[in-house]
């Protein structure tokens, strides 16, 4: 019997045979499978993404009719950075946000939301302003989804189906439209896909803008460059490593020549910052005990290179031989475990690992669940200041980051599983060699 194209994920995992009873059922054992190829999939996840964001829109619907106004985002959580920074910098002009005394955002996520700023119908500091940009935002996010779709179905023609880990999870309902990470996701993706490629240059390029907008590309590009190595690509993990650096560099440098010392402020007020929302760092904090602001500056700093060390360490020296999303999901639970803050938007940056692993649904929705749970608590812990009645106190919240980081810890370790653990067919995080050396199916995963 002829195998189908691709693999048919209803037919393997009993959570989206269940889920697909919603779109018509289960795909019968005849069905015909692929005859409208790779686009017809690409088409169905982007409208199921965007069906996705749409809900995203009407869970913070009362910010939409009211406005982002303290503290009811947080009873509502229905808080966004950009129409909040837009009205507290010089967004409101349609100027950069770092003139001044700065801003927090890092220069790749101020870039995009003064952007943002510029084509929006309405600027200012009204609620109307605030309407146009994060509704602007929710159309952008829309097509940075389409576009990261794309580059997962690239990455896994054989399983394209498995790209619904990105357009269809849960958690981009409550974090996709809360900044601007997935500006990130869709270079780390396009990024990882020139790898494939074979253009190391263009994959460094992509991932280090990607790290202007947060620093996890660099976690996705160090476990390409581990596995490379590996395998006797030194010098194509090092061009990638050289351009990602300079990409990064190309833009930084510009942007602090011609608008100042303001793009510096994120980073010096993460190095003078304490602990933050969602990080186990502010667990003795939540129960009374303060740390010395150096101290979790110095952990943090020390996780990634635990990180760093892990990663070598499965890569050169673990009988698993591990492809370079798993160590790299690895990779990033150390950095998770030892961040001085964990944003709630976070959780965003585990979606390409789940969509290029063998992950099944329920353990996804595990972990998801861990991460709504957290988000709304964040919430609620921030408006303890404001009504102590309605809020949530510090010992709570910290059962909140536990369980979020048990979360992480339960879907890394199913990532790690291996991407033959569970569903049959699962050919395209392996490297095959032909007789000529060539690699046969997808080797640029690894």
């Amino acid at each position: 019997m002829r195998r189908p194209p691709y693999v048919v994920p209803s037919r393997h995992d009993r959570v989206v045979a269940t889920a697909a009873r919603a779109i018509g059922g289960p795909v019968g054992r005849y069905a015909a499978i692929g005859t409208r190829g790779l686009g017809g999939v690409a088409a169905a996840l982007i409208a199921l993404g965007t069906a996705m964001l749409a809900l995203g829109v009407f869970q913070k619907g009362h910010c939409v009719a009211k406005g982002w106004s303290n503290p009811s985002q947080f009873w509502r959580a229905c808080y966004s950075d950009l129409p909040v920074v837009h009205v507290t910098s010089g967004l409101a002009d349609r100027s950069l946000p770092y003139a001044g005394a700065g801003s927090d955002q890092p220069l790749g996520s101020g870039l995009v939301m003064w952007l943002v700023s510029l084509v929006t119908p309405q600027a200012g500091t009204d609620v109307g302003a605030q309407r146009w940009v994060f509704l602007t935002w929710a159309a952008l996010a829309v097509l940075l989804l389409a576009v990261g779709v794309l580059a997962g179905i690239a990455l896994l023609p054989q399983d394209p189906w498995h790209i619904a880990h990105l357009a269809l999870t849960p958690v981009l309902v409550v974090l996709a439209l809360v900044s601007t990470d997935l500006v990130g996701i869709a270079l780390v993706l396009w990024g990882w896909w020139a790898w494939t490629r074979g253009h190391p240059v263009l994959a460094g390029s992509l991932m280090g803008l990607a790290f202007l907008i947060r620093p996890y590309p660099l976690v996705f590009l160090l476990a390409i460059a581990l596995v490379a190595w590996r395998e006797d690509r030194v010098r194509a993990a090092a061009t990638a490593l050289v351009s990602a650096a300079l990409a990064a560099l190309a833009l930084y440098l510009p942007a602090l020549l011609l608008v100042g010392e303001g793009i510096l402020a994120a980073p010096r007020g993460w190095f003078s910052a304490g602990p933050g929302y969602g990080a186990l760092a502010l667990l003795p904090q939540s129960f009374g005990f303060t740390l010395l602001t150096p101290v979790p500056t110095v952990i943090s700093l020390l996780g990634w290179l635990a990180a760093l060390l892990v990663g070598a360490w499965l890569t050169f020296r673990s009988l698993a031989r591990p492809d370079a999303v798993r160590v790299a999901a690895v990779m990033l639970l150390i950095v998770a475990l030892s961040a001085k803050s964990l944003s709630v938007q976070t959780g965003l940056w585990l979606l390409p690992l789940l969509a290029l692993s063998a992950v099944r649904w329920r353990d996804h929705l595990v972990w998801a669940a861990t991460e709504i749970v957290h988000f709304e608590a964040t919430w609620l812990h921030i408006g303890f200041s404001s009504d102590a009645g309605k809020g949530l106190p510090g010992e709570t919240y910290a059962l909140a980051i536990m369980l979020r980081m048990a979360g992480w810890a339960w879907v890394v370790w199913q990532i790690w599983q291996g991407p033959t653990r569970h569903r049959p067919g699962r050919t395209a995080l392996h490297q095959e060699s032909g007789s000529d050396g060539s690699c046969a199916v997808e080797p640029a995963l690894r």
